[in-house]
């Protein structure tokens, strides 16, 4: 008997087969453990059988063959160079034709008989029908969509009923599933989460087939939303700013823009060219799907600039008298703030330094403000210096003005009082001496412009035969008929411009019968006059 046996190490997973036949002893005759097996693909398979045939007989030959076709010789498998490699028989020459084939593939599924020949002439025996061979893979059935929170269930599936009943092991993006090892071929996801997302596949223990992987997607709102600002560190203005939201969501969220509470742009990235101050605030994206939304936490674009609308405000009037001072105050635009300020007079070098300047000179002034990221100067302002003995000089005279102005009305309103009575007397009222002393005064007396114009007044009357003379022919007219002043300053207060005498004269003129009185009256020699000393 010619056999060719090939010794191959054992495999993870072995399928048996046994058909239970009853057959004599004295008869020929094969048995299979199973007429029909699945198997998974790339798994081995052992086809058990056992033959018989008459005691005494020697056994020639023994192979196996598949899908025998009537009338010709079934050719030896073990010949055939696509199972001569992976095909191992595991009999004897007695009674046990069992084999293993391994690898299996579709190509594989066949029905496959076993075939012993004797020596005696003529016989010879094939198990027909044989086994049948089945190759199966393994398929995920899964919900291609699940939202967070619901329960999904994924079954493993083969295209036969294995005839081995197998432990299923699950995988999910390529790892192992530890806690999922069971006979069931199912896998239940209880109370779906975002991260159970992703590609499951399943296999069986001892096993190295894997399915093909089904991606699970699982969909949530929008989650861990927050913004990049690009580049990062300080902005200047002028620069290229990007702002990135990114969120976790699926499906993949819209982005909106606000600055403050006002939108002002959508899409992931929000980009700013030449940004100025105005861009500067508190940004915050919005990511929503049809789940939900989330607003990330704010970012702060702060935009440095250098100095702008650089103002200067006088801190009162622009007009002050000699050995004052006015303040300057310079203001100005900037970020970071300005700390930096020089002062400067029109067609000079620097003067000063600081953010208030005290000027003490007439002239035109302005300032410049720095700082790290440029400076500029502002518009000049005029201050105007005045001298203080002018305005002494200015005051004294509007005083002596007023001063005669009062006496004058005093006088008149006196006289007026007098006039129903004593005419004859009010026409001796014909002096009135007014001196005005202005002796050393002191700086603080001159200062307040307080000086005493007038410190004396003097009434002083004709003779009462002069005036009884010519009350006579002149009842009837006005009595003061010249004022003269003569205003005189100290030789210690006088200027140049102030040496020359002021005068003031006051004329009231009379009635026709007055001037004729009056006129009767110059071979008096008397002057009527008043006199300010």
């Amino acid at each position: 008997m010619v056999m060719s046996v090939r010794m191959a190490p054992p495999l993870p997973l072995i399928f048996l087969l046994m058909i239970h036949n009853v057959f004599s002893e004295n008869s020929l005759g094969v048995s299979y453990t199973h007429s029909h097996i699945c198997a998974l693909k790339n798994s081995s398979v052992i086809m058990s059988c056992s033959y018989t045939y008459p005691t005494g007989h020697q056994i020639e030959k023994v192979f196996w063959t598949k899908s025998p076709e009537q009338g010709k010789e079934p050719p030896d498998l073990s010949k055939d160079p696509e199972y001569s490699q992976r095909l191992e028989y595991l009999g004897d020459e007695q009674k046990n034709c069992t084999i293993r084939l391994s690898h299996v593939t579709q190509k594989d599924e066949n029905e496959y008989c076993f075939r012993f020949i004797t020596y005696k002439p003529g016989e010879k025996w094939l198990g027909h029908p044989g086994v049948y061979l089945t190759v199966t893979d393994l398929q995920v059935e899964s919900p291609e969509t699940v939202t967070e929170g619901q329960n999904v269930s994924l079954t493993c599936k083969s295209s036969c009923a294995l005839t081995d009943r197998a432990t299923f092991i699950w995988y999910r993006n390529s790892q192992p599933l530890t806690e999922r090892r069971d006979r069931n071929n199912q896998l239940l996801l209880q109370s779906v989460r975002r991260e159970d997302a992703g590609r499951y596949s399943c296999a069986l223990q001892e096993h190295t087939y894997i399915s093909p992987a089904v991606q699970l997607n699982v969909t949530y709102p929008p989650k861990d939303s927050f913004v990049a600002v690009s580049p990062s560190g300080e902005i200047v203005e002028g620069d290229s700013v990007t702002l990135n939201c990114s969120s976790d969501s699926n499906p993949p969220a819209e982005i909106s823009w606000f600055k403050g509470g006002t939108f002002v742009g959508s899409g992931s990235i929000y980009s700013i060219s030449k940004i100025s101050s105005d861009h500067s605030g508190e940004y915050k994206c919005k990511s929503s799907n049809k789940h939900g939304e989330k607003y990330s936490d704010t970012v702060t674009l702060n935009v440095t600039y250098p100095p702008k609308n650089v103002l200067v405000f006088i801190n009162g009037s622009g007009e002050i008298v000699e050995g004052d001072s006015v303040t300057l105050i310079c203001s100005s635009d900037s970020n970071p703030p300005a700390l930096n300020f020089s002062w400067f007079k029109e067609d000079q070098i620097s003067v000063g330094s600081g953010q208030s300047f005290s000027a003490l000179q007439s002239g035109r002034f302005y300032c410049e403000a720095h700082n790290q990221h440029g400076s500029q100067r502002s518009d000049a302002v005029t201050v105007t210096v005045h001298g203080r003995k002018l305005l002494y000089a200015a005051g004294g005279v509007a005083g002596g003005l007023g001063g005669l102005i009062s006496i004058f009305i005093i006088v008149w309103l006196m006289r007026k009082k007098q006039r129903p009575n004593h005419i004859a007397q009010k026409q001796d009222d014909l002096y009135v001496n007014v001196s005005a002393h202005n002796g050393s005064l002191s700086e603080s007396d001159a200062a307040n412009q307080n000086d005493a114009l007038y410190s004396l007044i003097t009434l002083s009357n004709f003779s009462h035969n002069q005036t009884e003379a010519k009350a006579s022919d002149s009842e009837d007219t006005e009595e003061v008929q010249y004022v003269s002043v003569l205003y005189h300053r100290n030789n210690e207060m006088n200027q140049p411009e102030e040496n020359e005498s002021q005068y003031d004269n006051i004329r009231k003129y009379q009635t026709d019968a007055a001037r004729r009185s009056t006129d009767q009256m110059v071979e008096d020699q008397s002057v009527i006059y008043s006199t300010v000393k």
